[in-house]
């Protein structure tokens, strides 16, 4: 007979703290798949140049980030009460949980848990490709403003900071009338 308060047997298989960390990790997985979701979307605004649907998309990301933040802060509590549930330190790594737990708990929990590591990964880099493609979108149409602003201020001259010198107003009108 196994004694109940050594760490292996602390926590049953189906203890509440190991299911709702695995809870919180698939929680958190499927909010990055609707995060890379929303991204996948935001780039084909970008390469359609259709800047109505940018804000749009950014309100939603923010949305789920927002939530992401929500859900780590109570992976992060969860993970402190399944340490102490298994007479771990509070502030123990994954890998000291799960080699406290029942062995097919542990394997869920790491399986889980890489896959999370994994979809993470993913979100940052597609986040940061899109961070380049609309800092590039931002140029360009900064560019076509200025090249709009040269042709209609009529100088044609480059000022110190290389942008085109404003000249006389140009006071121009189109009659819709006719």
């Amino acid at each position: 007979m196994t004694n109940p308060s050594t760490p292996s047997d602390a926590a049953s298989p189906t203890s509440p703290a190991i299911e709702r960390l695995q809870g919180i990790l698939d929680t958190q997985a499927e909010g990055y798949r609707r995060l890379l979701t929303s991204i996948d979307r935001q780039r084909d605004a970008i390469r359609r140049a259709d800047l109505d649907a940018v804000p749009t998309i950014a309100e939603v990301q923010q949305k789920i980030v927002d939530r992401l933040r929500i859900l780590d802060e109570q992976r992060e509590i969860a993970g402190r009460e399944l340490a102490e549930e298994l007479g771990l330190d509070p502030e123990a790594a994954l890998r000291e949980l799960v080699a406290a737990m029942p062995e097919e708990s542990g394997t869920r929990l790491t399986v889980r848990a890489a896959e999370l590591r994994q979809l993470v990964e993913q979100a940052r880099h597609e986040q940061s490709v899109m961070k380049i493609a609309g800092d590039a979108l931002a140029r360009h149409m900064a560019g076509l403003v200025q090249s709009v602003a040269g042709t209609l201020s009529g100088t044609g001259v480059y000022g110190r900071r290389g942008m085109l010198r404003d000249g006389a107003p140009v006071v121009a009108g189109i009659d819709l009338t006719t």
